[in-house]
């Protein structure tokens, strides 16, 4: 069933930078992901330890943010903005410093999905910047998405997770659709967002849950979902992993159907995208 959890319901707990909230984890219906937001004060730094598991964090709100990120010993490092962040395989650290902004960070770990055909041996994080990434429309002209981790679009050699951001128009809609397993892998997908503006409700086979600003809609394997905007429209972050799975739309096969943002050279038909 899916679960709508109020990110205000959860624990705020102290440490040297500020506070952190885990948001998502093995209590919320035995997934996999961990999902948490930390508040990291002025003058305070948010490090990222060597992980056996993949890590992104995502600045949501601050300025001028110190991000040092290291990867087979070399280091490098760079002034981060609002929506922007680092993605991290295994064996790499990073560490997210405030100046004169306090921050809040969005941070997710995920498992290592190993044994898909075809995967990189050495995958390597990134930096990233949302607005300079490309994006994705729907052919209805009423969703927008901007992956921030994604392999099909060319940005991660891995298929650990997908994350990236969702905008819908006023009354905007996705189709009624389920996510399962690959023919590459015998895991179950996992699945949430993370409503930052805006109100709407998902739907399942049960029933409909209201959503808004903090809102995390978790939606496990198998459960069959639409997502629908208010005349407020939906932002949102969306999540999914591994990214080894088959997406199922019973009403609208073409809703897998995705343009690429800008490629249309006046005829009409930029180019087309399609989701696994």
């Amino acid at each position: 069933m899916i679960k709508v959890i109020d990110v205000e319901s959860k624990a705020n707990t102290s440490n040297a930078a500020g506070r952190v909230r885990n948001i998502l984890g093995a209590g919320d219906g035995g997934t996999r992901v961990q999902a948490a937001i930390a508040e990291v004060d002025p003058g305070k730094s948010y490090p990222l330890a060597v992980s056996d598991r993949t890590q992104v964090v995502y600045i949501l709100e601050g300025t001028d943010a110190k991000v040092t990120y290291t990867t087979a010993g070399r280091k490098s490092e760079r002034t981060a903005q609002r929506r922007m962040g680092v993605y991290l395989e295994p064996g790499e650290e990073a560490v997210v410093s405030a100046t004169t902004s306090p921050l809040k960070l969005l941070l997710v770990t995920v498992p290592k999905h190993t044994g898909k055909p075809g995967a990189s041996d050495r995958p390597s994080g990134y930096f990233f910047e949302e607005a300079q990434l490309r994006s994705l429309i729907d052919a209805k002209s009423i969703r927008e998405r901007t992956f921030w981790v994604n392999k099909e679009t060319g940005l991660s050699d891995s298929w650990d997770l997908q994350l990236g951001r969702m905008l819908y128009a006023p009354h905007g809609y996705s189709p009624r659709h389920v996510h399962h397993p690959s023919k590459t892998s015998s895991i179950s997908p996992e699945h949430f967002y993370l409503i930052e503006k805006g109100t709407g409700e998902v739907k399942d086979d049960t029933g409909s849950q209201s959503i808004g600003p903090g809102s995390v809609v978790w939606i496990p394997a198998g459960e069959w979902h639409q997502l629908i905007a208010s005349d407020t429209g939906l932002d949102y972050i969306e999540f999914q992993a591994p990214f080894d799975f088959a997406t199922t739309m019973d009403q609208d096969p073409l809703g897998k159907n995705w343009y690429i943002k800008g490629t249309d050279d006046g005829s009409g038909k930029p180019k087309l995208w399609v989701q696994s």
